[in-house]
């Protein structure tokens, strides 16, 4: 068997796995809007893509037929490849949006790597849809010696901040018209935001037709925001759009 034959053999079920994985990334693990990697996510794919395409390569490389140890030379190649991918995917798997918690005037995206999930004492927040993030509410402590002790924490002794803290934690659901006190009038990102006048309109059809029944507040991921769209009457998170969240 040539060469090139036997490269081809090895690309038809790379192409799946690559194909597989990719269907797991753009419609599972960060679908839209959340796929907006910082750099360790770019290379997080990079090394699932170059996994995956480096097995065919090496392959083409090293194989000779009848040559001596040929058969250990595939099954390194196939190891190399293996480890790439699982590796890369891992990675993208451990950092995927997993918690959307709302704190003080907007939306913070987490992976389970960003929160202590041994502080984590109600089940409900770990129980993520299969596509989407746990969405949460982070609420200021009301009593004054907890409020000051975690003001302490958080700028003299590099505790994380209130978002990241799940014993201050509530379902999104319970506390959602809460949002609305601090969100904006969809209109106005609207007139802000010219570029995307097309693609709120079309939101806006679907979702009843009537802007002034929508809200926004901004999102924001390790390197990337959105606006999150709100039920102006109820709260419910609704919708997204990638652009600049921040409006004057």
């Amino acid at each position: 068997m040539k060469r090139s034959r036997a490269a081809l053999i090895h690309l038809w079920p790379s192409s799946l796995l690559l194909a597989i994985i990719a269907g797991l990334i753009l419609f599972v693990w960060y679908p839209y809007p959340f796929l907006q990697f910082k750099d360790t996510g770019k290379f997080s794919l990079l090394l699932v893509i170059c996994g995956v395409l480096i097995g065919p390569v090496l392959t083409w490389l090293f194989y000779k037929q009848g040559k001596r140890g040929l058969l250990f030379d595939l099954i390194v190649i196939v190891l190399i490849q293996i480890a790439a991918v699982a590796w890369g995917t891992r990675a993208l798997y451990l950092n995927r949006p997993y918690f959307m918690v709302f704190t003080v005037d907007r939306f913070e995206i987490l992976s389970v790597r960003d929160v202590d999930t041994a502080y984590i004492s109600d089940e409900r927040f770990l129980d993520k849809p299969f596509s989407s993030p746990v969405l949460l509410y982070a609420s200021m402590p009301k009593d004054e010696q907890t409020f000051q002790k975690l003001i302490k924490e958080v700028m003299f002794e590099g505790k994380p901040d209130l978002q990241y803290r799940p014993e201050f934690w509530s379902l999104y659901a319970d506390r959602q018209r809460l949002a609305l006190k601090v969100s904006q009038p969809l209109e106005k990102l609207r007139s802000e935001r010219p570029e995307i006048q097309n693609q709120i309109d079309r939101l806006v059809s679907n979702n009843g037709g009537n802007i002034e029944q929508l809200k926004f507040v901004p999102a924001l991921l390790q390197n990337g925001q959105f606006a999150a769209i709100l039920d102006a009457n109820t709260g419910e998170y609704i919708d997204s759009i990638v652009t600049d969240p921040w409006t004057r």
